[in-house]
């Protein structure tokens, strides 16, 4: 997903934001980079108006991922940026997929809709989980809207490339959406018993079970054991 990682970085209305996708870097920086990013989707594009019909070969990706670096490395950013770019290079849907599906089951516990499973966890356990969500998600901003808000030329002109003006604000949230559930499993390490873990993990695969109405372990990532 390094193609979206890069429309990302080129537009005006995520700019202020990087930070919340592990990037922390000076101004100037972040606007050299910026420029090159839209060099680079321009050369992505070759003149084509949609990017599902441009060119997405393989030979192609490696190349404006070789381009990328190489900008990183013009600019000096290589080590505040390697990270972000590893992160989005190594996902799928498949694993966007996975966090979206645990953060539907914890939504559903923490608003009181989670049936069955859901009523044989401890009290200490939901009240737990209830305190770690809500500080993972205390004033996350809303990506959605800011993107459809810009007006821009250059933010206009991303929103026509994909398949809705929100597509790019669309993934960059299942991105974040998979980075705090992280941040939140985490959190729930330091607050609660190896047991009481297990018990919670056992939920997520009952809940997964009883929506899909098949057992989904790859849907439990290995962070979760």
């Amino acid at each position: 997903m390094t193609d979206y990682l890069i429309m990302l970085l080129s537009t005006d209305w995520f700019l202020p934001n990087w930070t919340e996708i592990g990037i922390s870097i000076d101004i100037v920086k972040q606007v050299g980079i910026q420029q090159g990013c839209r060099e680079i989707v321009d050369q992505m594009l070759s003149g084509c108006q949609d990017y599902y019909r441009s060119n997405v070969s393989p030979e192609r990706r490696q190349e404006t991922d070789a381009r990328f670096l190489a900008l990183l490395r013009k600019w000096e950013a290589e080590s505040e940026v390697s990270e972000a770019h590893e992160k989005w290079a190594s996902l799928s849907h498949e694993k966007l997929k996975s966090a979206f599906m645990n953060t539907s089951h914890t939504i559903d516990l923490v608003r009181g809709n989670a049936q069955e499973s859901g009523s044989n966890l401890d009290f200490v356990i939901r009240a737990e989980v209830a305190k770690a969500w809500e500080e993972q998600h205390a004033n996350a901003p809303r990506f959605s809207e800011i993107c459809l808000e810009s007006k821009s030329d250059w933010d206009a002109y991303t929103r026509s490339l994909l398949t809705s003006p929100q597509t790019l604000a669309n993934l960059l949230n299942s991105v974040l959406r998979d980075r705090r559930f992280r941040a939140f499993w985490t959190d729930l390490r330091q607050r609660l018993t190896p047991q009481q873990l297990n018990e919670l993990v056992s939920w997520y695969r009952a809940m997964t079970v009883n929506k899909l109405h098949e057992d989904r372990p790859d849907l439990i990532p290995a962070y979760m054991e």
